[in-house]
């Protein structure tokens, strides 16, 4: 989407198509680019979903001076026999997805609930009493890097283990910035 600069921040081309709700666009992705997946349900059965996704760009970032549109994946699962979706999402993906990771990612809640349910009842991630927003953040890293730690030993623990952990996003300083911190404190505690 073409934009341009007017004094310090940058505004979409006057010719630029207007703005579309997820809705939107989901309904006009071409039957060509519809691919059907099935997987099987956690009771046994099979499911069967069509997975569509298209690149679209997000004009939050043009609001800062220098700003740029932020590109991202639509990744749309609708079953044929639906009438409205039944998720879509936006996704920070570097190359484009394959029709497995769309699938995981559309309809793979278990892990998010097995990680909640684990933190809670061996990680202590219940027990903060804490009254900061910031210091609950703190106990949240924590809490997700034992989680990742125990996981981590678990898998290695497997015949055929190969860890490809972060492969697929680059870098952020912040969280960088925060494990190395962490690493040092639990260095001299240790």
């Amino acid at each position: 989407m073409p934009t341009e600069l007017k004094q310090t921040r940058r505004h979409p081309a006057a010719d630029a198509p207007p703005s579309q709700t997820l809705t939107q666009i989901a309904a006009t992705i071409p039957a060509a680019q519809w691919q059907t997946a099935r997987w099987k349900t956690a009771r046994g059965e099979r499911g069967t979903t069509r997975l569509a996704w298209c690149e679209v760009w997000l004009q939050h970032a043009l609001r800062k001076a220098g700003g740029e549109l932020e590109k991202l994946w639509l990744v749309v699962d609708w079953p044929a026999d639906s009438a409205e979706p039944y998720h879509y999402y936006l996704a920070h993906l570097h190359r484009p997805p394959s029709k497995a990771r769309c699938l995981t990612l559309s309809r793979s809640r278990w892990h998010i609930e097995q990680y909640f349910q684990r933190a809670k009842d061996d990680l202590g991630l219940d027990h903060f009493e804490g009254r900061s927003w910031t210091g609950f953040h703190h106990h949240l890293v924590l809490s997700a890097l034992a989680y990742l730690f125990i996981l981590t030993v678990h898998a290695r623990a497997k015949k055929n283990f190969w860890c490809d952990v972060g492969t697929d996003a680059p870098g952020d300083p912040a969280v960088a910035g925060e494990i190395n911190r962490l690493l040092l404190l639990l260095r001299y505690e240790i």
